[in-house]
């Protein structure tokens, strides 16, 4: 099993609480698809949210410290980057991420992805899934960004 390295926690008005174990590497986020599947796939009925719709790349820096990278779109089977349909906002800010964008997260970032919010909560922040869940549960909403036509 490969080691947790943090959580995205699913935080939003509409969409049921979900939790997801983010491991060492690329882990692609994104609605539930068989066809096209994600490593964190969130069970939701939001329409704006693509099958693959980010990535977050975890990755140990040099100085021993856990980098949470995000970027807009996935790599797909043929090698090539496809971004999402709607974009990838981060901390209810617009506009969204640039698909060549890479931003560099920290413990709390709310990443909205459709109409979906989630919270990244870091091992080194929380220590346990329990706090990171209650940690988030404590929080309130990040503003869910309403540009979509």
């Amino acid at each position: 099993m490969p080691e947790i390295l943090g959580w995205l926690i699913v935080h939003d008005e509409k969409t049921a609480a979900q939790t997801f174990n983010l491991k060492k590497g690329r882990n692609t986020v994104g609605r539930v698809s068989q066809k096209s599947p994600s490593d964190l796939m969130i069970q939701t009925e939001d329409r704006y949210m693509s099958r693959p719709h980010c990535t977050l790349d975890v990755k140990i820096n040099k100085m021993g410290q856990v980098d949470y990278v995000l970027q807009d779109g996935a790599a797909q089977p043929d090698g090539t980057r496809k971004n999402s349909q709607n974009g990838t906002f981060l901390n209810g800010q617009e506009p969204a991420l640039h698909p060549s964008e890479q931003i560099y997260l920290k413990d709390g970032d709310t990443i909205q992805i459709g109409e979906t919010k989630m919270v990244l909560k870091t091992f080194r922040m929380s220590e346990s899934l329990q706090k990171a869940h209650r940690q988030v549960e404590g929080s309130d909403y990040t503003r869910t960004i309403l540009s979509f036509t």
